[in-house]
């Protein structure tokens, strides 16, 4: 029996047993696709009505691009959901309060529309060699699928076909659009007030101090941040604000403190456009690159290499791969060079340029602004470079002895 190490509630692990259910053909990928979930090796998890996408990160460093396809909802089959949830008040306030209700599925189930994905309903495809489907990588995904579920339960119903904000206005047409109505004993409802009248006259210093190191359990500072719930505001055209793009800015504040807060990284709210570009990049989905590329006025293959770069070495290695307007001591290129002699290459097989050193299969040991070595390997200088480790302070760290 596989360890519960994915999916802590229930429709969590009924979709784990959905991926362990589909046949013997999985058995020999699942276990392996377990390892590399369990490592970290999911990124960029993104859930789309009818897929899945990630980038996983292989065996030997390179990063394949996954898509977990499954099927949508028919319309017809979303308005019976959507009076199975409307039948009942207490089924729409336990989604609000990130709960799914038993009650839905069985509900939705009693009229013949099955809400959990089953495993003929999952079609995994991933860009590594591996004929299997689904192979390791896709595998991974699959799971990690299982804790995003977890703090969103909303993600079954957008990955089946409708978001958040659609389902709730389906639901509520079916209660005669009237609203949903509260559960028994809650509170009255409480109307707002606008932030800048709360903080007016205040300084943020008067802010409530974060929480001791200590205070939240180690599990969950590792989790992966949840989705940032749709501001389902309708603003008047002439206030020139998109609230698709005031989303995305909620999104990529709640990564940047999460990273803050697991990893100690910096905010990087003093990083230069470029480098924030490559980590917006990073966190983005595959299919998200052209767009974000096309206003960034760069190929996406150049986007796709900083990004990459980004990930491994931070904005100062976004820096070496992009361009070379630091100046570099020929003293220190020399004595690099010597090490490489002394750890087994000859002197033939390493060239001296004026900012790095050149070895055979077009790779290039750069010695960045930061005093530290990085590899890099193509054909021309800064147009088809990509990083490909992590720097390291001694340039023979980044070689293999021949």
């Amino acid at each position: 029996m596989a360890r519960r190490d994915f999916g802590t509630t229930w429709w969590g692990r009924a979709w784990v047993a959905a991926l362990e259910s589909a046949g013997p053909g999985y058995e020999s990928r699942l276990p392996r696709g377990r390892t590399y979930a369990r490592k970290g090796a999911v990124r960029e998890l993104e859930v789309h009505p009818g897929y899945i996408a990630s980038r996983v990160v292989g065996r030997t460093g390179e990063l394949y691009d996954v898509t977990i396809g499954v099927r949508q909802l028919a319309a017809a089959e979303w308005e019976q959901v959507a009076e199975a949830i409307a039948a009942r008040a207490a089924h729409l306030a336990a989604l609000l309060d990130g709960e799914l209700d038993p009650g839905i599925v069985e509900d939705a189930r009693a009229v013949d529309v099955e809400l959990l994905p089953r495993a003929s309903d999952l079609r995994p495809d991933c860009s590594c060699p591996d004929w299997a489907e689904p192979c390791k990588h896709a595998a991974a995904t699959c799971y990690v699928v299982a804790n995003e579920l977890d703090r969103d339960p909303f993600e079954l119903f957008l990955v089946r076909g409708m978001d958040r904000r659609d389902l709730i206005s389906l639901v509520r047409s079916k209660r005669s659009g009237s609203e949903v109505a509260a559960p028994e004993g809650a509170p009255p409802a409480v109307e707002g007030v606008r932030a800048s009248a709360v903080w007016k006259g205040r300084s943020l210093d008067e802010a409530p101090a974060p929480p001791p190191p200590g205070a939240m359990p180690r599990a969950a500072l590792l989790a992966e941040p949840g989705r940032v719930a749709p501001w389902d505001a309708e603003v008047p055209d002439s206030q020139d604000v998109d609230p698709a793009m005031v989303d995305d800015l909620a999104e990529d504040a709640v990564r940047r403190a999460w990273l803050m807060l697991v990893d100690g990284a910096p905010s990087g709210l003093s990083s230069g456009p470029r480098a924030d570009l490559a980590r917006r990049a990073a966190w983005a989905a595959p299919h998200d690159l052209p767009e974000l590329a096309d206003r960034a006025g760069v190929t996406v293959q150049r986007l796709r290499a900083w990004a990459d770069a980004w990930r491994l070495g931070g904005d100062v290695a976004v820096t070496v791969v992009a361009d070379d307007l630091w100046s570099t001591d020929p003293t220190e290129l020399e004595a690099a060079r010597e090490r490489l002699v002394e750890a087994g290459f000859s002197r033939r097989s390493v060239a001296v340029n004026y900012d790095s050193l050149r070895l055979a299969g077009n790779v290039w040991l750069v010695l960045g602004p930061d005093g530290r070595w990085y590899r890099l390997r193509g054909t021309g200088r800064h147009q088809e470079l990509r990083l490909e480790a992590p720097p390291a302070a001694d340039v023979v760290d980044l070689v293999e002895a021949p």
